[in-house]
């Protein structure tokens, strides 16, 4: 299978899309208006020669533009290992007593989007 290449909107649009993001949604994430949303769309039905959305997610899976690695953002990564390592091992301290806290998550939550508002320039909240 041919080689497409997409612009860093382009492969945004189809991550966002996968997760059932609406069009509105996207724009917003963006930060791009209706009109260049249009236009990413037409160029993406162009690039993959369909107007068949499955059809382009498909193809997108099968040249490895998409994967389920995809889904979780290299910035997060390191976070998330972090926040993984500390609640494994608080566990195994006392894993008769153990329980989640809500402040842990909320502050995981706070740290991958701040990171990730940092390197992709978008605001998440």
């Amino acid at each position: 299978m041919e080689k497409i290449k997409l612009t860093n909107n382009e492969t945004y649009y189809l991550r966002l899309l996968v997760h059932n993001f609406d069009d509105d949604h996207i724009s917003d994430f963006l930060k791009i208006n209706k009109e260049n949303l249009t236009y990413i769309k037409k160029r993406l039905k162009s690039k993959f020669k369909t107007k068949n959305w499955v059809t382009i997610i498909e193809k997108a899976f099968e040249l490895k533009i998409l994967d389920k690695q995809d889904f979780v953002d290299p910035v997060i990564k390191e976070i998330a290992l972090r926040y993984t390592s500390k609640i494994v091992n608080d566990f195994k301290n006392n894993p008769d007593t153990y329980s989640l806290e809500q402040e842990l998550l909320l502050d995981f939550d706070e740290s991958c989007n701040t990171l990730l508002s940092e390197t992709t320039k978008i605001n998440l909240k």
